[in-house]
């Protein structure tokens, strides 16, 4: 399996907390759960992320469960 990145950007003005795995792509993004949203590639259908709104208002990050297809490999940033 290709190794994938993995990006997370959190946005407190939006309280919107965005997932990214692998490259960019054109992508659309469906609700699975309230305020959770799945993205995907619109040409290979291939999963591209996540966004969960209203995060701090949610629980925050303890009450978020999501399960990722890819190998996530974590590195420091330089």
């Amino acid at each position: 399996m290709k190794q994938k990145n993995l990006e997370i950007y959190y946005d407190n003005e939006t309280d919107i907390l965005e997932i990214f795995i692998g490259e960019p792509a054109e992508s659309y993004f469906d609700e699975i759960d309230d305020d959770l949203f799945e993205g995907r590639d619109e040409k290979t259908n291939e999963l591209k992320g996540f966004k969960i709104f209203n995060l701090v208002k949610r629980g925050g990050m303890k009450d978020i469960r999501i399960p990722l297809p890819a190998n996530v490999k974590i590195e420091g940033v330089d």
